[in-house]
């Protein structure tokens, strides 16, 4: 997550695109602890006005179960 808040604090207005690559890969990651992914994750930007808006999608084939440790 340090390199989250690293480039939303200094490089946000540099290229949005590494806000997005960033993103897609941070997503995943934590995704990856509850999910079964069947593809990977995309991640969509708009701008609307002065802001923008991201649209992050993961395709899952399941959910992890949850409290059981699995080996």
């Amino acid at each position: 997550m340090f390199k989250l808040k690293e480039i939303l604090v200094n490089d946000k207005f540099e290229n949005i695109s590494k806000i997005g690559n960033l993103l897609e890969s941070e997503v995943t990651e934590v995704a990856k602890n509850y999910l079964v992914l069947s593809s990977g994750t995309i991640v969509r930007y708009r701008k609307d006005g002065d802001k923008y808006v991201f649209n992050i999608e993961l395709t899952a084939e399941r959910v992890k179960p949850f409290g059981k440790i699995i080996g």
